[in-house]
């Protein structure tokens, strides 16, 4: 055997063998700074006597380099709740935290990377309208988009409240 083709296979082993480099906190930080900015969106709300549409704003802002801070306001139906969040990278890991006086809901969530952007998923019992449900939710910062889709469950009718929302940059 000739030495060229030895060497082109253990090139192509010890390329192979490479380490993935890991995203750095510094490409991080500007993947969540690619969404600062003021957001609009709208959805429908299925899974009631009739579909109701949903409109929502979300104002969304750099505190540190690899924090963003969000307000938002939802209304449908004449109804309406408002939001307050922290999205971070720290730690190699990001987190979101939500919290919402008008739903009586907090949570704190570690997001997943996924392509070229991250999702937080939650899954909790709340107290609404003097009714026990379980929600159900998803925030994706996805290619310079926004999009949140959620469920909430009645737990003593077993009816379900869904809808999507997606956000696009105004």
């Amino acid at each position: 055997m000739s030495l060229r083709p030895l060497l082109a296979i253990s090139s192509a082993v010890a390329l192979f063998a490479l380490p993935t480099v890991p995203a750095t906190a510094a490409s991080e930080a500007a993947m969540l700074q690619s969404y600062v900015g003021n957001y609009t969106g709208g959805g429908v709300l299925a899974g009631g006597t009739t579909p109701q549409t949903v409109k929502c704003r979300l104002n969304i802002q750099s505190t540190a380099p690899a924090v963003l801070d969000y307000t938002g306001r939802c209304t449908s139906g004449g109804a309406g709740f408002s939001m307050t969040g922290i999205i971070s990278f720290a730690g190699g890991k990001f987190t979101a935290a939500m919290s919402s006086s008008t739903l009586n809901l907090t949570a704190t969530v570690v997001g997943q990377r996924r392509g070229n952007g991250v999702v937080f998923s939650s899954k909790q019992n709340i107290t609404m309208q003097g009714s026990a449900r379980d929600v159900t939710s998803t925030m994706a910062l996805t290619g310079g988009t926004i999009r949140i889709d959620f469920s909430a469950t009645d737990a003593k009718t077993g009816k379900t409240t869904s809808g999507s929302i997606p956000f696009t940059k105004s």
